[in-house]
């Protein structure tokens, strides 16, 4: 078959005329693209080399809370109040469980003395609260990052314990950028379904009376105390980064 006839049968009808029009339009304008592809972006702009070992992504984390509860309870002296609750939920990027104990001096006073009425105000003293988790029942948690113990008689108080599921999360809550493959930057926020389990702990609170003992002395009997727990997930988008130099 000689040139002349393949050409006839190639280019004998209009479709097959536009089709190769087009094509060699693409054939001429993407190598002319790729090649002059930085100068159209800002300048000195560099691109981001895709899902390669050496992409660069700008890292945007959102924290989301899945699960948690709170109450209030009157506490007396010596009294134990036991957290217990239970998270099985798959969902993921589970970052950190957090227990929050509040607590101030609400009650310090003496009796009435006497025919006056006035009501004796003793100097604040605050009491103490003691928190312990235990983790027995807990299906894996990072250890180091972590606090399951805390105490405080300062008043007025928040107690914050965080026990994290994502290793090093406490250093890649302020991660912006990730250098390597898309899969790399997104398994650094694996929980590995650690966290799932039974929670529980012990809140322990003592009583500090600030004014002397005795029929006149402080009346302080306990306080209220604030109980928190939260579940909190991290929701994690890569953005290919096309950074630009000063």
């Amino acid at each position: 078959m000689d040139m002349d006839t393949i050409i006839s049968k190639w280019f004998n009808t209009r479709d097959q005329q536009i089709t190769w029009a087009v094509s060699l339009v693409f054939l001429i304008i993407f190598p002319i693209y790729f090649a002059n592809m930085a100068s159209f972006l800002p300048d000195n702009a560099v691109v981001g080399s895709g899902g390669s070992a050496g992409s660069m992504w700008s890292v945007e984390l959102a924290e989301i809370d899945v699960a948690g509860d709170s109450e209030t309870v009157d506490m007396a002296d010596e009294e134990i109040f036991e957290l217990e609750f239970s998270y099985n939920d798959m969902v993921p990027n589970i970052a950190y469980v957090e227990i929050i104990v509040s607590h101030d001096e609400t009650n310090e006073r003496g009796p009435t003395p006497g025919p006056t009425g006035q009501v004796a105000n003793w100097p604040d003293q605050c009491d103490t609260v003691d928190v312990e988790l235990n983790m027995e029942d807990v299906d894996g948690w990072q250890m180091d990052t972590s606090t399951t113990t805390s105490s405080s008689s300062d008043c007025p108080s928040v107690q914050v314990l965080r026990v994290e599921m994502i290793e090093n999360y406490s250093l890649l809550s302020g991660l912006s950028s990730c250098e390597g493959k898309m899969s790399y930057c997104m398994s650094l926020f694996n929980d590995g379904n650690l966290g799932r389990g039974d929670w529980a702990g012990d809140i322990t609170l003592t009583v500090n009376t600030g004014g002397p003992n005795g029929p006149t002395g402080n009346r302080d009997d306990g306080e209220s105390v604030k109980i928190e727990w939260r579940v909190v997930s991290v929701q994690v988008d890569l953005v290919p980064d096309v950074s630009i130099e000063a």
